[in-house]
């Protein structure tokens, strides 16, 4: 993934693309970029603009989310560890729909229960709580997993959106 999907994702903006080059008809090369989908549902208005990367712990308000290296598998599908500390000094829930998966085509999908996995997210934590579990989806199309988004503001405003790209070649521009 480039960092023109990242944008394009994140700024919730379609990129299409089709290039054409060759000198005839005869000669015509044809290569099409991915389809990029709008977000469904749309990201936050609030999302960190850069985006974190597996391994990068985040302070998302009052609490805190790492998350691991995605792996895939016949048994689990798309997966990775998360973890989610409270830093709240009262307990508050958080649900399977605030934690989703996006891919390239903009759809989104949350944690599904599988072999030994429990679905994740369904959960109450207690004040300085540690929980831990594993993020896990089946894809049913081709494209490709691209974004991890966590968005606990429906708990209140204590509590902020954050979104981690899987490609672990990703460097944000710099900024001159």
């Amino acid at each position: 993934m480039n960092r023109r999907t990242l944008i394009a994702l994140v700024a919730l903006t379609p990129l299409f693309g089709v290039a054409c080059s060759g000198d005839d008809a005869m000669n015509t090369t044809t290569t099409v970029a991915p389809e990029v989908g709008n977000p469904d549902p749309p990201l936050p208005m609030d999302i960190n603009s850069i985006p974190y990367k597996p391994g990068d712990l985040v302070a998302l308000g009052d609490v805190k989310i790492q998350i691991g290296v995605p792996t895939t598998s016949e048994e689990n599908g798309f997966s990775f560890d998360v973890t989610v500390t409270s830093g709240a000094l009262e307990p508050f829930t958080i649900s399977p729909q605030m934690f989703r998966v996006y891919t390239l085509d903009g759809k989104s999908y949350i944690s599904v229960a599988g072999p030994g996995i429990e679905q994740f997210g369904n959960y109450t934590l207690q004040s300085e709580e540690v929980y831990q579990g594993t993020f896990s989806v089946k894809i049913p199309t081709d494209s490709e997993p691209v974004m991890f988004l966590a968005d606990l503001s429906p708990i209140g405003d204590r509590y902020f959106p954050g979104a981690w790209i899987f490609d672990p070649n990703f460097t944000p521009e710099t900024q001159e």
